[in-house]
């Protein structure tokens, strides 16, 4: 057994990719601490300890990653030996033995590749997109944020320009569908995600400034982008956006859907609007419009 807690998304994309091209019978297990308020920084060390006791294999790695979420790859798991395991171990976690079961998936490797590689993309990606924020906001001490749209445009597309290049063959490539929504108000942020939590990979952030890079980083098949955001104009986002990808799948969102901004947000590119509140009927049907996800 080895334990991996540096680069660990990086790590585990590359086994599982290497083992799913071998057409290998392994699984892989799944702890989704990072969907806990509970966690606690023994954990890796005592279900890898305990692992030993239930899973008699030679193969058997165990992969911490940056958001507390653990992988374990293994041979010999089945759904009722993973079962007793974690009945074995709930107890062992205190205030978290509860949810335990329901923070625990099982995956076939051969079967389900695309679901892993996207659960590790998605987590590389956010990384990425940590470090950059933490890099602009270090930048942000010393620069006065003082120059206008055009020029960000133009400094982003100068410092990625390889993530521009490539946005169109990594959205393509991605076998899950992807969404971003740019909107900083917490009611539309919390129907968003309770209807797309089940069915889609998404991405939910409030500010217009970091719409950008995470645009980039994620290389979404459809933004949902509000007009009135707390930092700059949704207006100015959407301009920035089609600079960097001509072929984007923007809808609007506003709760002053006058006429003006409609227009205004259609002349630039924008494939649709949605007034606040909107239903979620409306919300899919967007969704489902979308060419990047057709093509799917």
């Amino acid at each position: 057994m080895q334990i991996i807690s540096q680069s660990s998304e990086n790590h585990l994309l590359q086994d599982l990719r290497s083992l799913w091209q071998n057409n290998t019978q392994y699984r892989c297990l799944q702890f989704k601490f990072s969907q806990t308020e509970k966690y606690n920084d023994e954990w890796p060390d005592l279900i890898s300890a305990e692992l030993t006791l239930f899973f008699e294999d030679v193969f058997l790695d165990v992969y911490v990653c940056k958001d507390h979420d653990i992988f374990i790859i293994n041979r010999t798991m089945t759904h009722k030996r993973v079962a007793q395991f974690l009945t074995h171990l709930g107890p062992k976690l205190g205030p978290a033995r509860d949810e335990i079961s329901g923070l625990a998936s099982l995956y076939e490797i051969g079967i389900d590749w695309a679901i892993l590689r996207s659960i590790c993309e998605k987590k590389i990606d956010t990384i990425r997109l940590e470090r950059y924020i933490a890099k602009q906001g270090k930048e942000s001490k010393h620069h006065k944020d003082d120059i206008n749209t055009e020029e960000k445009s133009q400094t982003i597309k100068e410092a990625n320009e390889e993530m521009v290049l490539s946005l169109p063959r990594r959205r393509k490539n991605r076998k899950v569908t992807e969404i971003l929504v740019v909107e900083d108000d917490p009611l539309s942020q919390r129907l968003i995600g309770n209807a797309l939590k089940d069915t889609h990979s998404y991405t939910i952030i409030g500010e217009g400034k970091k719409a950008c890079m995470t645009y980039l980083i994620k290389a979404p098949d459809i933004l949902f982008l509000d007009i009135g955001l707390p930092d700059i104009s949704g207006h100015e986002v959407l301009k920035s956006i089609f600079e960097i990808d001509p072929e984007a799948y923007v809808v609007m969102f506003s709760g002053n859907g006058d006429k003006e901004n409609v227009l205004k947000a259609i002349d630039v590119g924008a494939k649709g609007f949605l007034g606040k509140p909107f239903t979620l009927d409306k919300l899919m049907q967007y969704i489902e419009k979308s060419p990047h996800i057709k093509g799917k």
